[in-house]
């Protein structure tokens, strides 16, 4: 008969642990056959087990009944139990729950997979996407964690519909006063030096068109570089202004950064034909910069 190891009952004597099968339990007691497994097994044993006479076999008595019909010893995925050379059992490995290796934790580039659109990989079309530099000058998190924080998070007063419940954006983290920093290169085609900016909303801002047209925007900043103008243009982590809380009425200092695709590639200038993309993807796979690049933006040729 098969017994499993797992399904038998372990009983002590003075000389060995018996494994007894549930139902042999119940009938007279008979005399045990002491069986020699041919290898270790391979789970973890409940009870301790006596080691055989043999130098690289496990000894383990189990009770089964004498006249269990024979059969050759063979391998079922897991061991052989030998009873001498006429009978042997089949154990096979089992694995339980805990046995299992614990899933492995998502990356946050598995987490925001690059976009796919009309086919074409967004960064493929729009190179400016690659090799991104942190907004956030030496930042403790590329991405939030909190899902309030993200692209398509609830807000109030928005009706973009590619916006999802309205942020067109994504708040990132870090302390009021932290530098704030380009993406990548570009040319600043907005300043709003309001404190509250034009529209009550984003305070104090930045906006750049990347040279594939892509448009990014930096906004709640505390204070924007000195000299900073229209037509300037600036490189990957060259500094924009100060992280801060402008027009954040009830929030505490944040940068809402946005990327924004043009609706025809050929659009240039700040422009609204546009529709808003999670940043997320790009932001997880951008670049620290430690400290801002500090020189001014180059004014155009005149």
């Amino acid at each position: 008969m098969v017994v499993a190891l797992h399904e038998g009952e372990p009983v002590v004597t003075p000389s060995a642990v018996e494994l007894w099968h549930p139902r042999c339990r119940a009938q007279p007691a008979v005399e045990p056959v002491v069986v020699a497994l041919s290898q270790p097994i391979a789970r973890r044993r409940r009870w301790p087990v006596p080691i055989a006479a043999s130098a690289f076999v496990l000894g383990l008595s189990i009770v089964a009944w004498p006249h269990a019909a024979p059969r050759a010893a063979s391998s079922v995925g897991g061991v052989i139990v030998s009873f001498g050379s006429a009978e042997a059992i089949a154990v096979p490995a089992r694995k339980t729950a805990r046995d299992d290796a614990p899933p492995k934790a998502m990356t946050d580039e598995e987490r925001y997979p690059v976009p796919v659109v009309n086919g074409q990989i967004l960064s493929e079309a729009y190179p400016s996407l690659i090799d991104w530099i942190h907004p956030v000058a030496d930042a403790a998190e590329k991405m939030p964690p909190e899902a309030s924080r993200h692209f398509g998070a609830d807000r109030i007063g928005v009706t973009r519909t590619e916006c999802g419940g309205g942020h067109c954006g994504v708040d990132l983290d870090g302390p009021r006063g932290r530098a704030v920093v380009a993406v990548a290169d570009g040319v600043v085609v907005r300043v709003e030096r309001h404190e509250l900016g034009l529209d009550g909303r984003s305070g104090r801002y930045v906006r750049i068109q990347h040279d594939d047209g892509t448009l990014t925007s930096y906004m709640h900043l505390d204070e924007v570089a000195d000299g900073l103008e229209v037509g300037d243009r600036v490189d990957g982590g060259q500094y924009l202004g100060l992280l801060g809380a402008s027009a954040c009425y009830a929030s505490v200092a944040h940068l809402h950064f946005s990327l924004e695709i043009p609706n025809h590639p050929e659009a240039r200038g700040d422009t609204t034909d546009t529709h808003y993309i999670d940043p997320a993807p790009f932001l997880v796979r951008s670049h620290l910069a430690p400290a801002p690049d500090r020189r001014r933006g180059t004014k155009p040729a005149t």
